[in-house]
């Protein structure tokens, strides 16, 4: 049987990510710059049965302190899914990064993050990855920001079953990648939130290589606490292992607490 090569099924730069991947991880912690933390809890259930039975559950706890020039965020999720009896997905996720603004260019800043990543049914034992780079605040307000940012990221996995890399088996590797990303929160009306994030992750290595990421969230009030959110989640790779398609696509609904 054919092994997929790790750098077409699960490729180690991608771990430069700045939050949790999934829609339900999206929803916006309340920001206010008073040196504080806040916390965000989201929990989404997707049931099916009949001719199809799969189930999936998405757990994430999102927490950031602000100040006037600076953001701390950390965060932590847990996703577990089954498919006719048979479990699927089981990935646990856990990433902080400090955002600092550069002086006396208040509208740039400089960013490092380390995040830690299990996934057993992709054959990931362990993903340990850090990231350092610079961005732009585009548009910074009290309840709005707009931020565009690069960086370099530096990751080492180790698999569950070894993998073919560069001819021989191997249960451990390292590699380097690019980071070049977007992201938004926008307010639509009164109670109504727009989040959206966009992520390119091209290879050193292989510039045939690309990776694009994309999450995207409309979240609304339902109390002052408790917020309904539907996102969609696109994932496309230029080199999909063999027999996989080259874009996943998810739309997750969920339900957020703020603990502010």
């Amino acid at each position: 049987m054919t092994r997929p090569h790790p750098r077409r099924f699960l490729p180690l730069f991608t771990t430069a990510l700045l939050a949790l991947q999934g829609p339900a991880a999206l929803a916006q912690v309340t920001l206010k710059p008073d040196g504080q933390w806040r916390m965000l809890l989201t929990a989404g259930l997707n049931l099916n049965s009949g001719n199809t039975r799969t189930n999936a559950l998405n757990l994430a706890l999102d927490s950031v302190r602000a100040t006037d020039s600076s953001k701390w965020s950390a965060a932590a999720q847990a996703l577990y899914a089954t498919n006719a009896g048979q479990t699927t997905g089981e990935r646990v996720a856990v990433t902080t990064q400090y955002n600092g603004d550069i002086e006396p260019w208040r509208s740039s800043f400089a960013f490092v993050q380390a995040a830690g990543v299990r996934d057993r049914p992709a054959n990931l034992g362990e993903r340990l990855s850090a990231t350092t780079g610079f961005g732009l605040h585009l548009m910074r307000q009290t309840d709005q920001f707009w931020d565009v940012w690069a960086g370099v990221a530096v990751a080492r996995e180790h698999y569950v079953r070894a993998v073919d890399i560069d001819g021989r088996l191997r249960t451990r590797s390292t590699d380097t990648g690019l980071v070049l990303a977007q992201e938004s929160s926008l307010v639509l009306t009164a109670t109504t939130k727009l989040r959206q994030k966009l992520v390119l992750l091209p290879s050193v290595r292989d510039s045939n290589l690309v990776r694009t990421e994309f999450d995207g969230e409309v979240s609304v009030a339902v109390s002052e606490r408790i917020n309904l959110s539907t996102g969609l989640r696109l994932r496309h790779t230029t080199k999909p292992a063999p027999g996989l398609r080259g874009l996943d696509a998810a739309l997750v609904t969920g339900l957020a607490m703020r603990f502010d």
